[in-house]
């Protein structure tokens, strides 16, 4: 297994499945956008590099798409732990999508924020070094 296909295939069984099904299990049979935006996206990232789908060619797109997502939502984030609000010039048409602990779902929490930030930037160099 390709180290990309390994680094989705984690990302959707521990980030995905399990942190999904731990929310579940603890919050009435529910499941949040955070969960959602992660067991959605490594499944995608999965699915993206099989070979079975144009030859693993769409992977280097989801790759940058994907990991420009999670590390600007990271980076966000660790800003706001810092006490520095770098979402406060956006418009206010992104409100149900922004707000002071959610980016587009996916939350601005500090620990959250850095398993963003990891997981983006772990996909964007997988976009820049895919061959």
């Amino acid at each position: 297994m390709k180290h990309r296909n390994t680094h989705y295939f984690l990302w959707f069984i521990f980030f995905g499945v399990v942190s999904g099904l731990i929310y579940y299990v603890n919050h009435h049979q529910t499941i949040d956008s955070e969960s959602t935006w992660l067991l959605v996206s490594g499944l995608l990232g999965l699915l993206f590099g099989a070979d079975w789908l144009a030859g693993g060619k769409f992977s280097r797109w989801y790759d940058l798409i994907i990991g420009i997502i999670f590390a600007v939502a990271g980076l966000i984030g660790i800003g706001a732990g810092f006490h520095v609000n770098l979402l406060s010039g956006a418009p206010a048409s992104f409100s149900n999508f922004i707000s002071p602990t959610t980016f587009f779902g996916l939350s601005l929490a500090v620990l959250p924020s850095l398993v963003h930030a990891v997981l983006g930037f772990s996909s964007l160099n997988h976009a820049i070094r895919n061959k």
